[in-house]
């Protein structure tokens, strides 16, 4: 049995690597890459359905070790799909803070699963339980969702370190993919600041007025950003020295009409627009 295991490995192994070498989208390749495990499982499964375990350990072995070798590849390439398709036509910031979500969600995973502590330490007092068939109970399956789950191909928790192989897998490509975003967005702003493409035009006294705004509606961190960090980045962005800007917002307290005015006209400008486009 093992060495029809590691067969199987070698041969998804190799179709991967030739399937990575085609010329067609990204999401073709992960449904022909999972199209090929999940062939691989069903020949496992009827290899596993003819052939005898010589003892309880060997029963073991292939259910802790063999088996979610490849059932966790399966996994991984579904979870990829899924990602890499929600990924599709969004910006590099869009698609950064989504991963960094799955990524958050996958050390959630880790901190709040009993049984990864068990098989992460390398403890054993329970395989039995765990990855013998005969052992299996469906009142204390994790996954008691899958009612029609094959108790011959099945134990409690083969499917659990099958998940932890795949989020393990997960967990790194998502770290890599954000670390590549991180540095297209860094060169990309870097590229806007260099370049002045943002240059503020409007005069010092708007430009603090709408700094405090955004300080006063605690619109980044919720709140907990200081008030020159704002004004460093915005002086930094639009190619500005404000200077004095508490004295600059002590004048606009003191004005007598209108303590807003820039504010002000921007919610005009925005209506106007809104309603020229209405038309």
């Amino acid at each position: 049995m093992e060495n029809f295991v590691r067969n199987s490995k070698l041969n998804i192994e190799k179709e991967i690597e030739r399937i990575e070498r085609q010329s067609v989208a990204p999401l073709d390749k992960i449904k022909q890459i999972i199209d090929v495990i999940q062939t691989s499982l069903i020949l496992l499964k009827s290899a596993v359905a003819e052939y005898q375990f010589t003892n309880p350990e060997e029963e073991i072995l292939f259910f802790k070790t063999w088996k979610p070798q490849i059932s966790g590849l399966l996994m991984f390439y579904v979870r990829l799909y899924q990602i890499e398709k929600k990924r599709i036509g969004e910006s590099p910031s869009t698609q950064c803070k989504y991963l960094k979500s799955e990524l958050e969600n996958l050390k959630k995973y880790f901190l709040n699963n009993p049984f990864y502590d068990y098989y992460r330490t390398g403890r054993t007092e329970l395989d039995e339980q765990y990855f013998v068939r005969r052992n299996y109970d469906i009142l204390a399956d994790t996954c008691f969702g899958l009612l029609d789950r094959d108790s011959s191909f099945t134990t409690l928790h083969d499917s659990s370190v099958a998940e932890i192989i795949a989020n393990n897998r997960l967990t790194e490509y998502l770290s890599a993919e954000i670390e590549i975003l991180s540095d297209e967005l860094h060169l990309k702003l870097t590229s806007i600041v260099e370049s002045r493409l943002l240059q503020w035009t409007d005069s010092k006294v708007a430009l603090v007025e709408f700094i405090y705004a955004l300080y006063a509606g605690k619109c980044f961190n919720n709140g907990n950003t200081s008030l020159k960090d704002i004004a460093f980045c915005c002086e930094t962005l639009f190619n500005i020295e404000i200077g004095d800007f508490y004295r600059i917002f002590l004048e606009i307290r003191n004005r007598k009409k209108s303590r807003t005015q820039f504010l002000d006209k921007l919610k005009d400008k925005i209506i106007k627009m809104m309603d020229e486009l209405d038309r």
